[in-house]
């Protein structure tokens, strides 16, 4: 391929404004999304800190931040959803929203937390998967914790490597360019329109788990999610940076499981 693969969000959010459709993504009403981001930044004292979320699409996710009182700074591949984003972030002063390829480009800044909500597994390769990791890992200060909300999530996904786009197409079967109808609602009416479904690479808990520890992270929750309009089967993951190197301290508590029972 001439583009990253993932790249293919860019051209389904074109079909979709024009066909229309303000936005697609989440929405700063997700009742489940809001409680997770109100509980992880009370418990992490995020108020008035620096929290950076990968893949922010269309922004959803830094209205809530930032109205928990989080100075927000989101990235995206995607020009519409970063353009769709800085539209509706525009009220909050301390929010800001940047193009950058989150796999191949640097992340600037040093971070008190980071989010990615139904970003990471998109990636489908092992090595774009572990340079993503890495730009998060060393993006953030030492002792930060990063949520993953709604990661795709299967018992029985596949284990093996992952070296091409075109193993994976062979693999799972999928493709990034045959159209499937999709509905979403404007004002009320539901339109519907014709996008190519982006394949998601699902991972079971134990991969999950290796993949963030050979990152460097410390995974201190793994949630097994309900069904939702988004996904049918995911997984929310919390873990945090190391506070030094060497020293992996103890997690704290988290006491959220109830909100996924």
């Amino acid at each position: 391929m001439s583009e990253p693969y993932y790249l293919a969000y860019e051209r389904r959010y074109r079909k979709v404004y024009e066909a229309g459709i303000a936005r697609w993504g989440h929405m700063p009403d997700d009742k489940l999304l809001s409680e997770t981001l109100a509980k992880w930044v009370e418990e992490h004292g995020l108020r008035g800190k620096q929290v950076i979320e990968f893949a922010c699409g269309e922004g959803a996710s830094g209205v809530i931040l930032s109205e928990l009182g989080c100075a927000y700074h989101g990235v995206d591949i995607a020009p519409s959803a970063v353009e769709k984003a800085r539209e509706l972030l525009a009220p909050y002063p301390d929010a800001a929203v940047s193009l950058l390829d989150m796999v191949n480009d640097p992340i600037p800044g040093s971070y008190d937390a980071a989010l990615d909500c139904m970003g990471f597994h998109m990636l489908v390769l092992d090595c774009d998967r572990q340079k993503y990791l890495r730009n998060a890992f060393e993006s953030l200060k030492p002792g930060a914790p990063m949520l993953f909300f709604r990661q795709c999530y299967r018992v029985d996904a596949y284990t093996g490597t992952v070296e091409s786009f075109e193993q994976w197409q062979a693999i799972s079967g999928s493709d990034y360019t045959t159209p499937q109808l999709r509905g979403a609602m404007h004002n009320g009416i539901n339109i519907e329109v014709a996008i190519p479904l982006v394949p998601a690479r699902a991972r079971n808990k134990e991969d999950y788990i290796q993949e963030f520890t050979d990152a460097g992270f410390i995974v201190d929750d793994f949630i097994e999610m309900d069904s939702s309009e988004q996904i049918n089967y995911s997984a929310t993951i919390f873990a945090h940076k190391p506070t030094t190197p060497s020293l992996r301290a103890t997690p704290p508590r988290r006491g959220m499981i109830g909100l996924y029972e």
